[in-house]
Formats: structure tokens, sequence, C-alpha cells
């Protein structure tokens, strides 16, 4: 078997792993960045890119953040309206703008920013097969396509069923700390406010939620989440669900009626942020979706996958620096991500559990707030 040497291997180039090598391009290591797919390459999402993400790229360099401000495949967005059972509907608005873009766009425009630096290697097509972490040798390997990948560390940015994951902490699924969802591009969609996502909270489908995000070309992002455990208990049809509530709902449907599908629906799943689960250990980082970082409330996890995939990088500067690849060393990224997090995901899992599954205080609150500019702005404040 051919063996190659590096002094990291980041597995998976998605906005995690393009972020991680972003931020080791000035480091002087010798960086593998391993992915399954080429690119461009799709990938099942709600699209939706927080308002920090420009700044985090900017803590790594500002030509990345000047590359992102310029990035053209977007659509700013600044409001989330909140729909409630009644029909009233609450606006949500950030003193920032994020955007909405697909991912076949954004994760290329991020790969192809890591072409440009002469430490990140890339190996593409090539799809993870095994991971091992030998603590005595000080060194991690990883292979792939036949080849032997070794490095001092590796960095699990592999998504959902990261294989560096399942080698490593093998973290469990939980249902309660886990989400399902299924979206599909639409032309056409009527009735987009400018500058916002739409969060629709129908009977049918509590404690889930429909939602229609803006993309750019007149097309629209729709979709359905739930919590896993819910679609469990009530066996929800998240597919059936979507598709009924865009033919049948009296408001939804006219929204829709000179709408047209591009492609088909599809599903994903979504590891939460609800709860801490261990993500470093002697020579490896988890980052992204392979962490369980995604919003309870939201759903969005680009935000906190690049978050994260720079706190890598940052970590791992700091483990050469000192030659110290332990747990012990590599738990800073631990406290990283839970100062700049925790808080905020145990809000989010608050909502999704006290308020997304009541219809009766969704109303309430549509009725109450809407009456209210007071009541408005601690809206915002608490939802923000």
């Amino acid at each position: 078997m051919e063996e190659k040497h590096f002094d990291v291997i980041i597995c998976g180039a998605g906005p995690s792993g393009s972020t991680c090598a972003l931020a080791l391009a000035d480091s002087g290591l010798k960086v593998a960045v391993i992915e399954k797919n080429s690119f461009p390459r799709e990938k099942v999402c709600g699209d939706a890119i927080a308002a920090y993400v420009p700044k985090v790229l900017n803590t790594i360099n500002p030509k990345y953040r000047e590359a992102a401000l310029n990035f053209l495949e977007k659509v700013p967005v600044n409001t989330c309206r909140l729909i409630m059972p009644n029909g009233k509907h609450i606006d949500v608005e950030g003193t920032e703008y994020g955007f909405t873009s697909q991912r076949i766009q954004w994760d290329n425009f991020l790969y192809e920013l890591t072409t440009k630096e002469e430490n990140i290697h890339h190996f593409l097509n090539h799809e993870i097969k095994d991971v091992t972490i030998h603590k005595e040798k000080g060194e991690v390997s990883v292979i792939a396509n036949n080849i032997l990948f070794k490095a001092k560390v590796v960095v699990g940015c592999d998504g959902a069923h990261s294989v560096v994951n399942k080698k490593t902490v093998g973290t469990k699924p939980d249902l309660n700390h886990y989400s399902g969802a299924v979206r599909a591009y639409y032309n056409n969609v009527t009735g987009i406010p400018e500058n916002t996502i739409e969060l629709h909270f129908i009977d049918s489908i509590l404690p889930g939620y429909f939602w229609i995000f803006p993309i750019k070309g007149n097309k629209a992002n729709v979709g359905i989440g739930a919590l896993s455990a819910e679609v469990s208990k009530k066996k929800m049809n998240l597919k059936a669900m979507l598709d009924d509530t865009i033919k049948n709902h009296p408001i939804i449907k006219e929204r829709f009626k000179d709408a047209t599908i591009i492609g088909k629906i599809e599903g994903f799943g979504l590891p939460l942020s609800s709860r801490k689960v261990q993500m470093t250990g002697d020579h490896f980082i988890l980052c992204g979706d392979a962490a369980s970082l995604i919003d309870p409330a939201s759903g969005e996890g680009i935000g906190q996958a690049m978050a994260s995939g720079r706190y890598a990088g940052w970590q791992i500067k700091k483990c050469f620096k000192e030659n110290d690849f332990s747990a012990k060393c590599m738990k800073q990224y631990d406290t990283w991500i839970y100062d700049k997090f925790w808080r905020t995901s145990q809000k989010s899992h608050f909502f999704q559990k006290y308020f997304f599954t009541r219809k009766w205080l969704l109303n309430f609150c549509g009725n109450i707030i809407t009456r209210s500019k007071l009541l408005q702005r601690l809206a915002m404040k608490l939802a923000t």
C-alpha cells in the first residue's frame, strides 16, 4: 500500500474542513485534505449562512472575508419571519446580514480558496475507509483509496456520518438530540418578503416547521424539519408532509400555484448541539456535524462548522508549537467551542422543546407580540 506523510490530515472538504485548511494556510505545516467527492458537489441542506461567517474568515485572514463579501451567489438576509398556526407572524430582525446560498456554490467557493494555498494538498474522490490513532507512535493513520496517509493529527470534518467520529469516540445517536429534515428547490414561489427567511408553524407539522428560504435566481429552498424523537414517535413521513403542505395548505398552496420543483425532495439528518459530546482526544479533533454542532431550533450548521474549523486550525498550531498532541492539550478546543456556542444552543433547545411543541403558546405569542412594539423588541432580543 502506498504511503503519504503529512503533518495534518483533514477528513472532509466541506465548510469545516475548508475553513480548518485556511486556518492552517500560514502555519508552514503540510496539510492533506481528503474528500470523497469532487467539486463542485451538491450537499442537501437548508442553505442558510449566519451573519458572523465573514468575521470568522476575517480572523483567519482579511482577504478571505473580502472574498466572501464579493461572493455573488448569495441572497442577503437579516429577518426571520415566524408564522404562527393562527396565521399571525413575528419578524425577528437582526442587526447584521447573513445570507443564503446553495451549498454547491458556497462549498465550492471555500474549496477554491484553499486551492490557492501552497501547503494544502487535496485528495478528491478519495473515500475514507479507516482511521487509527497510534498513541504510542505519536501519529495517526488514515486509509483512503488504498493509500495510507500518516500525520501527527487528524481532523474529522466528514459530516453527520463521520468515519473519524466512529473510529475515535463513536458518538451514539440520540433521537432527542437529532433532527430529521427534507428539502427541495422550487422556481417561482410568490410572496417571499425581501431579505427574509420564513419558518411556518403549521398544525399538521407541529412540533416541526415548514420553511421557505430565498435562493438567488428566483428560487427557494423549501423544507420541513422536526426532532427525530417526534418523527419516530408520531411516524411522521416528512417527504409526504412537505408535498401535502405545498399542494393543500390554504395559504401555502396559493404561493406555489405557479412554482415548479427543481430536482426532487431529499432528506438529511442533523446532529444537534443540545448535548455535550466528546470532540477531542489524543491526536484528533472533530468539527461541524461530526461534532454535533447544529443549532437545535434553527437547524443552521454552516456557521458553527466554519467556526469550529477555525478553532481546530488554531488548536493544531498550538499543538505543533508545544509538540503536544495529547487529549489534555486538545481540551482547549472544547473550551473555545462551548464558550462560543453552548449558551445559544441551550436557549435554542429550550425553544425547540417547550415553544415549538405548543400550539396555544405559539398562537398566544403571535397574538400578543404583534400588538406591542416593546414585546416585539423583547422577542428579537430573546431570539438572537
